[in-house]
């Protein structure tokens, strides 16, 4: 695989999708407490990242593409963060606030690097159709300019909103922009025609209604979610066991053994692959080597505590492993 990661530079990726703050409180644990079974934790350090789709777009910058960034935020101090963090990242903010909205947000109570427990802020929402009219026609309105785009669903509202998704891929197939999807739930009606859906195997597992065991049902299972959905892609990533590639042709699916040499944190692992999928395929590589590029940085994220993006550094370097 030939590639010339400052080529990323040219590369202008839109991703459209659930942002979130994520705070990890870091503190140590010495003592249980005496008014219930349950560990006290000293603070010692509060840290804030970009979640969700912010995560997203946040791994894009790091690797010095032009990030742009497209969700729904609220009237508060988490969405005023949020905008704050995104422009510290040199990611071009099209966050919308909405009076009606919350922000989501997430704790993390971490002690000797381990997650103790997480405090979830959130209201799932539809848009309202005023709103979604104006988002969709935005869209519309810039989607040329793009190499691709990147739909981030956590299953907040944004993107299951009835018709959303759908016509984002519609506006996405007229320009001949590539679409690529990180799906949520079991209806992937809304991703049909997409260039590429990238579920984890247990999203693949809710979605084909079954539980895959072998690499020969994983392989006819994918084939057929692909064809069934009208999909030019499928990439499934299994943790430890790497990446799965259907495409539209003929050809074998393509198994990708795991780059990770230790896991330490998986969140935020799907965020990156899809990430450099689509960074990988926007300056030219094929999907086949997009596809193993995006599986070296998710074994080096993995090997990370909390949510950390891939920097073009660390990609360098796990070229050469």
């Amino acid at each position: 695989m030939k590639i010339n990661l400052d080529d990323f530079v040219k590369s202008r990726i839109l991703v459209i999708g659930d942002i979130m703050l994520d705070c990890y409180l870091w503190g140590k644990v010495e003592r249980i407490s005496p008014e219930a079974p349950v560990p006290i934790v000293q603070t010692l350090k509060r840290t804030y990242m970009l979640g969700g789709a912010g995560n997203v777009a946040l791994n894009l910058a790091s690797l010095g593409c032009q990030s742009d960034i497209l969700a729904i935020c609220g009237n508060d101090r988490a969405g005023s963060q949020l905008k704050e963090m995104l422009a510290e990242n040199n990611i071009n903010s099209r966050l919308i606030t909405a009076d009606d909205h919350l922000t989501i947000s997430k704790t993390r109570i971490m002690a000797l690097d381990q997650q103790l427990l997480r405090i979830d802020e959130e209201r799932i929402q539809m848009l309202k159709t005023e709103l979604q009219e104006s988002l969709l026609a935005q869209i519309k309105d810039i989607i040329p300019a793009y190499n691709a785009v990147i739909l981030s669903d956590y299953g907040k509202g944004l993107l299951q909103t009835p018709e959303m998704t759908e016509s984002v891929i519609s506006m996405c197939k007229e320009s001949n922009i590539y679409v690529l999807v990180d799906p949520k739930g079991r209806d992937w009606k809304r991703y049909q025609y997409a260039t590429c859906v990238t579920p984890n195997s247990a999203e693949l597992n809710l979605v084909a209604n079954e539980i895959i065991e072998s690499e020969a049902e994983l392989i006819s299972v994918s084939q057929r979610i692909k064809t069934q959905y009208s999909l030019e892609w499928l990439l499934v990533t299994r943790g430890s066991k790497g990446m799965c590639l259907t495409s539209g042709e003929s050809k074998s699916p393509l198994l990708i053994p795991t780059q990770a040499r230790q896991v330490y944190d998986v969140s935020g692992a799907g965020d990156t692959v899809i990430a450099v999928l689509a960074a990988g395929i926007s300056i030219g590589l094929s999907f086949q080597d997009a596809a193993i590029l995006a599986n070296k940085a998710a074994g080096v994220v993995v090997g990370k505590v909390g949510t950390q993006p891939i920097t073009r550094q660390e990609l360098e370097e796990a070229l050469l492993r």
